[in-house]
């Protein structure tokens, strides 16, 4: 059946007998509506993005939900291309000149592509793709990307850089190609524009929320920046359309993965993972399932929870452009199989590091893709006094950390070390770990600093290598600590580093 347009209660009704639904991104499958479905088994959503779906929702009815990255990966990358030649060509207000009956060519004098320097954000699927094209234009590609090795990068023909300044510095054209989450929103400004050079022009083909559009548009008024396209916006539609009138500011209405030929590798890659879930029980691209038979991974689960917030944890106290993930259970657990605790360690790293979408079946090709190796091991027997432990080490360009945490009961996960101390706290909320010296004073100092910020201490646990030597304080807190205090922290000599992270 194919209906568009349902209303609530149409939708509902419409499911209630289906085995498989396809949706888009108008068709918003809550739990109301997937309340009545009794006989759906798989969802899947002909595109990226799944915030119509209930995922949750979804899981509880045991209905497996997929969605098909990738297929308009191509598209994008062509559409940030174009926005780039048309910015560089004054393609946009030449043809509205052209079009009025006006001959106005040396008002309307570019710069050529060949021998500038292209700064890429985000070196994923189609900031990979970007690269591409620009280096077969001869453009010089920099790219930044915390999470990908520099192999992955010079096979695109791009250099790594280690810092965000240093590329902003350097580019003549900036195209961003990041995911939406707390770390991206806002990452290119007015201080960054400070940094760039004149007449640097920016494209963004990613999400409206990671550029300042007006902080952009006002530099491109002002002389500052040579030009600006964008595709996407904060708000969509966007309120006003001013910002357009400006000949070097180019705009389309989110045309990235509006092509036939996307459209259509989009539908052919649903078709074919719905036929998949519902002929052969195999998932591709499921965001809520694994692949073991459902016992199996009832035992496992309490595991796999708490590797993933193992690994959220290690990413959030290593520094450092990430080279590896390495997963060792040890002891009964080690008797499982233990495929999906690695997978889920390994998704926590990622979600840190990207945002919260990334899951157990994308993770591992997330990472893949940025040249970071996941590796799992077992051990059958007894470590530290554990019946089972979980360690999940984080191998970076600037260092290692290795966190372990164990299971007293089903329903009771703990965190007992965090590089090489054994303290025992809560993987959840608010969390400070600090590092410093065993001295007399060190405990009372942290509590009443944190006390006087008015942040409530909801678990302790400390940790020592030898008397006098060094020290961790691991604290659950009620809610986040500030910079500031953070900052009169790190002040205090007693005090090596002081980290927070959230779980």
């Amino acid at each position: 059946d194919y209906r568009p347009g349902l209303s609530v209660d149409e939708l509902r009704e419409a499911i209630r007998d289906a085995s498989g639904v396809f949706c888009r991104s108008g068709a918003r499958l809550t739990d109301g509506v997937l309340d009545g479905a009794e006989r759906l088994e798989a969802i899947c959503r002909a595109g990226v993005g799944v915030d119509n779906v209930d995922v949750e929702a979804a899981s509880r009815k045991g209905v497996v939900v997929m969605n098909t990255p990738g297929a308009n990966t191509i598209s994008t990358a062509e559409h940030a291309f174009t926005l780039m030649l048309g910015v560089a060509r004054n393609i946009g207000p030449a043809y509205v000149s052209m079009r009025e009956g006006r001959w106005e060519k040396q008002r309307f004098v570019g710069s050529q592509l060949a021998g500038s320097v292209l700064g890429v954000i985000g070196l994923g699927r189609v900031g990979q793709e970007v690269a591409r094209r620009a280096a077969a234009f001869g453009m010089t590609v920099r790219t930044y990307d915390p999470f990908i090795g520099r192999e992955a990068a010079a096979k695109v023909g791009a250099a790594l850089l280690d810092d965000l300044e240093d590329l902003l510095e350097d580019c003549d054209y900036l195209t961003i190609h990041v995911p939406e989450n707390e770390q991206s929103r806002g990452m290119i400004g007015a201080e960054q524009i400070a940094l760039m050079k004149q007449n640097t022009c920016i494209v963004n083909c990613s999400r409206g929320s990671v550029v300042d559009q007006d902080a952009v548009v006002a530099a491109v008024e002002a002389g500052r920046l040579g030009g600006a396209a964008f595709d996407v916006y904060a708000k969509e539609p966007p309120d006003s359309y001013e910002f357009t009138r400006h000949d070097r500011v180019l705009a389309t209405p989110h045309l990235g993965a509006s092509t036939e030929e996307a459209q259509l590798a989009v539908a052919t890659q649903a078709a074919r993972q719905l036929s998949e879930a519902l002929e052969r029980r195999h998932f591709p691209n499921a965001l809520n399932v694994s692949e073991l038979p459902p016992e199996e991974m009832k035992a496992i689960r309490p595991y796999c929870d708490l590797a993933a917030q193992l690994g959220k944890l290690v990413a959030q106290l290593t520094p450092g452009r990430p080279q590896a993930i390495e997963i060792a259970c040890t002891g009964q657990v080690a008797r499982e199989n233990i495929e999906p605790i690695v997978n889920y360690g390994a998704m926590g790293v990622m979600q840190s590091s990207l945002d919260a979408s990334v899951n157990i079946v994308s993770a591992p090709h997330l990472a893949r893709d940025r040249g970071i190796r996941i590796t799992g091991s077992s051990t059958v027997g007894l470590v530290a006094g554990f019946t089972d432990l979980i360690e999940v080490k984080l191998v970076a360009d600037e260092g290692t950390v290795e966190v372990g945490g164990t299971l007293f009961g089903p329903h009771h996960p703990r965190i007992v070390c965090i590089a090489g101390f054994y303290v025992e706290i809560i993987p959840k909320g608010h969390v400070l770990a600090v590092f410093g010296s065993d001295v007399p004073g060190l405990i009372g100092t942290v509590g009443a600093m944190l006390g006087d910020a008015g942040v409530n201490i909801a678990r302790m646990g400390f940790g020592r290598q030898e008397a006098g030597g060094k020290a961790l304080l691991a604290l659950n807190l009620d809610t986040a600590c500030d910079e500031a205090t953070l900052d009169r922290l790190r002040a205090l000599d007693l005090i090596e580093k002081a980290i927070p992270a959230e779980l």
